[in-house]
């Protein structure tokens, strides 16, 4: 009769049920770590391009606020990998209650699995505190980034002098109407990383108080006076 516990399809169904059920449940931390490796991979690249991002040249030239914040991102973004591999690679050990001996085959299925669920639970216990520092050192970068873009170096603008070669001198006279090789201003310290400096000076041809651009490459030397 259909339905009873003879039945051949009801018992190949459960037959498939245990064989797909118990064999997860005993690699349940298999699995833990699997999830914990996907998201360390990508925590991976974040730190990288992170790292890359935040070279120290690009720091020494930002705003105290955004060098600690980068500082602080990098090292909350290496502390999410380091607790990645500690919820993948580390051994879990056994519980002081675990049993050393099975009294027969039901308590060791039984010992089997939770062993398996507890490693597990251990696993994405550890996950959980790397998923917090990666949202930490998320917010960290997103505060970093806003205060590269919007916090000024306070102390970027310094008195000086730029000794020009003839590219600049022909850039100068383009621009001014005077070439000369010595020009005073306000020199953009943050500039000299980039392309172009960028120093303000009183007068420029018939215009007042203007910021020129001159090609990094066109400058021969520079001199500043210390903040």
């Amino acid at each position: 009769m259909s339905g009873s516990p003879t039945d051949p399809l009801l018992t190949s169904v459960q037959d498939a049920v245990v064989q797909a059920y118990y064999p997860d449940r005993v690699r349940a931390a298999a699995g833990a770590r699997t999830r914990a490796q996907a998201a360390q991979s990508v925590v991976t690249v974040f730190a990288g391009a992170l790292v890359a991002t935040f070279t120290l040249t690009s720091l020494a030239t930002a705003a105290p606020v955004t060098r600690v914040g980068g500082c602080a991102a990098v090292t909350l973004w290496l502390l999410a990998a380091v607790l990645y591999v500690r919820a993948i690679a580390t051994i879990v050990p056994a519980a002081p209650t675990a049993a050393r001996e099975a009294r027969d085959g039901r308590s060791l299925v039984e010992e089997v699995l939770k062993r398996g669920d507890d490693e597990a639970r251990q696993v994405d216990r550890r996950q959980r505190t790397a998923n917090l520092a990666s949202v930490l050192a998320l917010a960290v970068t997103m505060l970093t980034f806003g205060s590269a873009l919007f916090v000024e170096h306070p102390d970027k603008a310094r008195r000086g002098v730029l000794i020009l070669g003839t590219e600049g001198q022909a850039t100068l006279r383009a621009l001014c109407g005077t070439g000369e090789a010595r020009v005073d201003g306000e020199i953009d310290v943050t500039s000299f990383s980039g392309q172009f400096v960028s120093v303000r000076l009183d007068r420029c041809g018939e215009r007042r108080d203007v910021t020129v651009r001159i090609p990094r490459s066109a400058v021969s030397s520079a001199l500043t006076m210390e903040g």
